[in-house]
């Protein structure tokens, strides 16, 4: 890789000192490329030539989070609007010869590959007329799409901040290379509570240290699998409850082939119970009736939940399983276990967190659905479309808000701490609505409202002076920014592609031109003829796309006259 990408860097770079590579783990591939680079005595790259490294957008979603705003092609100055993707995309062509490639020999198969892409090289040529005629039109569009959404979070954002959000940009981009993490001013900068996975983490690592006995090794494993039981319990309800009993048959086999799943899970986790819990537990005990309180999606009583769903009492989403938090602090002191108690605690604060810190991002993301979105909709066909991503967003912030009141109950049940109580309080289904303090802080008649006490717990937004709301519509008015910018950046480059296009077709008419006269000077009258029909084919393509380009570029000049 190295070697192929240093002679790519030494072939007509003449004037050049820029260059953007895409490769699937650019985010550790180009950390340390100089270093090899200047090590090797086979290696050699221009001093000059600043490489930004890129990560395709089918690939970069399958890494970390912070890798997104890193490396994706959306956030890279001067490329437009590109996926990064080169191989991908030619598969389509090659499933087209697969079935008969199996059976060839190695060098049949070569020939046919080469045969089938050199195909495809020359219908993209042919073609590259109408393919840059469409880019160009769906550049058009989306330069104004983009410019209207970014205008309106432009005109309602403070001009101060907007001048501190512009400074932060230019600082990110032009660090970008020496120091990919300053691209993270396109995230949401939060410092949030500890994790359920950083205290399962910190407590495997405590374990170890004070070599603690097999049986006690993976407890906060063992836990944490139970947490997730739990949540999944929970996703399974709210699915079942959405569908009611008049489901389609693809419905209920989602629901069945869940169900089964879960219940693999819970099997296996009752099972591991007996070696955690001790001899005192009996996996055949039941332990306390499992009672919910989803807010906006499950009734209370788990009868009448029955009778509205497809469901039954022994469901696996109704299944109690043996944490400590349902056996009851006292049978944990009879089975020796109650050691496990303080372990779950501590999960639990983590569960709890990470509830609260996912209803906070998705009750701004309402928020911002509705301010920049809903409001905006002046069509039916807008409208649909904005309440159907509401209702996405809601379904999410149901979700959490069911985790979350779930792990509360299950903490009172491990004896808490007053400083726990106080800090996990009970949600409620008006602390869960969208209020002008979250949607504009500035707006009137909300002297004597404030936020919900889940709005301030543990959390760090940098400084004193920064809201939730002024930080997710940081975020957005960056991303709007430069989704415009990209798509300005697209416009110029498919004008210069076909201008570029119109150039290569009259490049080669002039070459074939004179390979014409040298077959014609040698007698070679077959050749001279071929010549003299290439000659007039990419001559034909020129005056074509030619035409092409300029009857599109005077209609859209019309248009933007009118």
């Amino acid at each position: 890789m190295d070697y192929a990408l240093c002679e790519a860097a030494q072939h007509n770079m003449e004037g050049i000192t820029r260059a953007v590579t895409f490769y699937d783990i650019n985010c550790q591939y180009n950390k340390h490329l100089r270093v090899r680079v200047d090590r090797s005595r086979f290696l050699e790259m221009v001093p000059e030539l600043t490489i930004i490294p890129g990560i395709g957008l089918w690939h970069v979603h399958g890494h970390q989070d912070s890798c997104y705003v890193r490396y994706a092609s959306n956030f890279i100055e001067g490329i437009g609007r590109i996926d990064g993707e080169i191989m991908e995309t030619l598969w389509a062509r090659l499933n087209l010869i697969s079935p008969a490639a199996r059976g060839m020999s190695s060098p049949h198969r070569k020939e046919c590959l080469d045969y089938q892409m050199n195909d495809s090289n020359f219908c993209k040529m042919i073609r590259m007329k109408r393919t840059l005629c469409r880019k160009f039109k769906q550049a058009k569009n989306g330069i104004a799409e983009s410019e209207k959404a970014f205008q309106r979070l432009d005109e309602a954002a403070p001009a101060d901040s907007k001048t501190e959000w512009l400074a932060s940009e230019r600082i990110a981009q032009s660090s970008r290379i020496n120091n990919p993490a300053a691209m993270d001013v396109y995230e949401i900068n939060i410092k949030k509570a500890p994790s359920k996975k950083e205290i399962e983490l910190r407590l495997l690592e405590e374990g170890n240290a004070q070599n603690a006995a097999p049986a006690r090794r993976s407890v906060a494993t063992w836990i944490s699998m139970g947490l997730a039981i739990e949540e999944a319990q929970i996703a399974l309800l709210i699915e079942v409850r959405r569908i009611g009993r008049r489901s389609t048959e693809t419905q209920r086999l989602d629901i069945a082939r869940q169900r089964d799943r879960l219940q693999g899970q819970i099997d296996g986790f009752t099972q591991s119970a007996l070696t955690h819990l001790g001899e005192g537990f009996d996996a055949d005990d039941d332990p306390d009736d499992l009672t919910l309180d989803i807010l906006d999606d499950l009734d209370d009583d788990p009868a009448d939940f029955s009778e509205t769903s497809d469901t039954w009492t022994n469901s696996p989403e109704l299944t109690v399983i043996p944490l400590p938090s349902n056996l009851g602090v006292d049978r944990c002191r009879r089975c020796m276990a109650e050691d496990l108690i303080p372990l779950e605690m501590s999960l639990r604060e983590g569960q709890a967190n990470d509830a609260l810190h996912n209803l906070r991002i998705h009750l701004c993301n309402k928020a911002i659905l509705f301010r920049t979105t809903v409001r905006q909709a002046k069509s039916q066909a807008l409208k649909t479309r904005a309440w159907s991503q509401v209702t996405s967003v809601q379904q999410a912030v149901s979700l959490h808000a069911s985790i979350y009141t779930k792990t509360r109950k299950q903490m009172m049940q491990l004896e808490p701490g007053q400083d726990q109580i106080q800090k996990y309080k009970p949600l409620l289904r008006e602390q869960l609505k969208i209020s002008t303090a979250v949607g504009d802080p500035n707006a009137r008649g909300q002297r004597n409202e404030s936020l919900a006490w889940f709005w301030s717990v543990e959390v760090d937004l940098g400084g004193s002076d920064h809201s939730w709301n002024e930080e997710f519509y940081r975020v957005h008015w960056l991303r709007a920014k430069s989704l415009r910018d990209r798509w300005k950046e697209e416009l110029l480059v498919v004008e210069s592609e076909m201008d570029w296009t119109c150039n290569f077709f009259l490049r080669k008419a002039a070459q074939w031109i004179e390979r014409m006269g040298e077959s014609s000077a040698n007698r070679l009258r077959g050749h001279a003829c071929y010549s003299g029909r290439q000659s007039r084919m990419y001559l034909l393509l020129a005056q074509d796309a030619q035409a092409a380009f300029q009857d599109l570029k005077r209609i859209q000049i019309d248009d933007s006259d009118e």
